[in-house]
């Protein structure tokens, strides 16, 4: 079927190596709004005596001109993508397949964090997906820099999304600033799913055996040159960490896993940023070097996730002796570990047998935190930094 049977172009937003993408719109909504313009001019033009009448058609003539001008008129703005004629496009061979890959995944799975597909038609080679007027995050890479509890909690949702298409067979493989939507709300909404793999028994897949996957600067190192059997969800775990280090640091670009050298630290960038810190756990755990290190699957590093968020929200901190953490009480000052010998000439009690005290003072207000430790054996929190 045509599209223009039912759908209107509005403008054209961008086009790609796949095809055109416009904003479109229903056209009974438009005919709905034409047919409330005639009939309000036919009474403004009437030779009715009511005023009260004139006036409210009027108001019903100046709405829907503003509706069908105005650019904020969102109840039936969609997006609208146009796969190039296969002899335009940059590969016939794989251009019609390609975008019904992208239709049958997007088709998959119902999640709030992915694109919807409005209407399809993939013999015709189109598709009308949700319209989200903000952009794509690419274009507010400000938007949560600096605020790592709040760009955690936008995050979450997102790699909840991932998961649920992980939990389908379905590596993305292309996710990216540019290919994640802002809705009203700020909400993170993966779309552009054209190079989604499908990992079933077939390996069902339109690249070529070896053809490298996804974007080069958000794509995993170890990808290169794999073949495209061989890729596992993992390869969508490490460009989520990279799309978190963009969203936390502000800025659109982190060369390969270097996520902790001085340019690219966000705890140098951002020392009194609350819980930054929990910032680098995850990426140690997505943006790695080598695939054996990346978390498997999104499902998994969603658990880690949510993991942070509940020492987040319980305010807690990191303990260690190494780990720079501010006076709780001037919050300028940091906490410095002190000898143990300082409770000598305080009033508190030493402990007795195999029991210790760590004494932590604010170089700033001289605030004290006292832990109460074992000789033999260390809790938790100091065995793993956590």
């Amino acid at each position: 079927m045509d599209f223009t049977r039912r759908w209107e172009i509005v403008e054209l937003l961008g086009e790609g190596g796949q095809g055109k993408v416009y904003t479109a719109r229903e056209k009974k909504i438009h005919d709905e709004k034409r047919k409330t313009i005639s009939e309000a001019m036919r009474e403004i033009a009437g030779h009715t005596s009511y005023k009260n009448s004139r006036e409210i058609a009027f108001d019903q003539f100046w709405k829907a001109i503003e509706d069908i001008r105005s650019e904020t008129y969102s109840d039936g703005l969609v997006t609208l993508k146009v796969l190039h004629d296969p002899r335009d496009a940059r590969d016939p061979k794989l251009a019609v397949e390609r975008i019904k890959r992208e239709m049958k995944a997007m088709s998959t799975i119902s999640h709030k964090n992915l694109l919807r597909i409005c209407d399809t038609d993939p013999d015709c080679r189109w598709f009308v997906a949700d319209y989200h007027r903000k952009g794509t995050l690419a274009k507010r890479h400000d938007l949560f820099k600096g605020d790592f509890p709040r760009a955690l909690k936008a995050f979450r949702e997102l790699v909840a999304g991932v998961a649920a298409l992980h939990d389908k067979g379905i590596v993305h493989r292309d996710i990216k600033p540019d290919n994640i939507f802002l809705s009203v709300n700020d909400e993170l909404i993966l779309g552009d799913f054209g190079l989604v793999f499908f990992s079933d028994d077939q390996k069902t897949r339109i690249s070529e055996t070896f053809e490298n996957v996804g974007s080069r600067d958000w794509m995993p190192s170890w990808a290169m040159g794999m073949r495209i059997e061989d890729v596992k969800p993992s390869f969508d775990v490490f460009c989520l960490g990279k799309v978190l280090w963009s969203m936390v640091s502000g800025k659109q670009f982190l060369r390969l896993w270097y996520w902790n050298k001085s340019d690219f630290d966000v705890e140098i960038m951002y020392p009194q940023s609350p819980f930054i810190s929990f910032a680098k756990d995850l990426f140690s755990l997505c943006i790695v070097e080598e695939e054996y290190g990346c978390i498997s699957d999104a499902g998994k590093l969603l658990s880690e996730v949510d993991r942070i968020l509940d020492i987040i929200n319980h305010e807690g901190d990191k303990l260690g002796d190494d780990i720079e953490r501010f006076c709780r009480v001037c919050g300028i000052g940091k906490y410095t570990p002190s000898s143990e010998t300082v409770i000598e000439n305080s009033p508190i009690r030493k402990p007795a047998g195999n029991q210790l005290v760590k004494l932590f003072l604010c170089n700033h207000c001289g605030h004290m935190q006292m832990f109460l430790m074992s000789r033999d054996k260390l809790l938790p929190a100091w065995s793993s930094g956590q």
